[in-house]
């Protein structure tokens, strides 16, 4: 739902419901018909919360009212906190992630990190 490049890791889209399923989402929707495998979620927020931890929008809309079935990739470090190290928030955000259904590709020091800590 991004409309803009500056500021991606900052910006916060505001769309209502009628806004996103009649602009947004249409091509989304064409590629889940399509049999699409799978999307990326990116670094914007959308309606307050970032797109890569978005329960209704990945959940919700995405998942559950277009029946998406294929995966969904993090952008590169569009997940927020993963900037903050590997703290105990940055597990629970990842662990968030994959349980909203995003996909994330760690490099291999973060995932011996993540694996060490629980």
């Amino acid at each position: 739902m991004s409309t803009q490049e500056t500021n991606r890791g900052t910006y916060n889209n505001v769309a209502p419901e009628r806004v996103r399923w009649e602009v947004h989402y249409p091509a989304f929707q064409a590629g889940v018909e399509a049999c699409l495998a799978s999307v990326m979620c990116s670094y914007t927020g959308v309606n307050g919360d970032h797109s890569c931890e978005n329960n209704w929008l990945l959940q919700g809309d995405l998942k559950d009212r277009m029946d998406f079935t294929g995966w969904v990739m993090s952008d590169w470090w569009a997940v927020k906190n993963m900037s903050k190290g590997l703290s105990a928030e940055c597990v629970r955000s990842c662990q968030e992630a994959i349980h909203l259904g995003t996909r994330l590709f760690l490099t291999w020091t973060i995932s011996r990190a993540l694996a060490r800590t629980g």
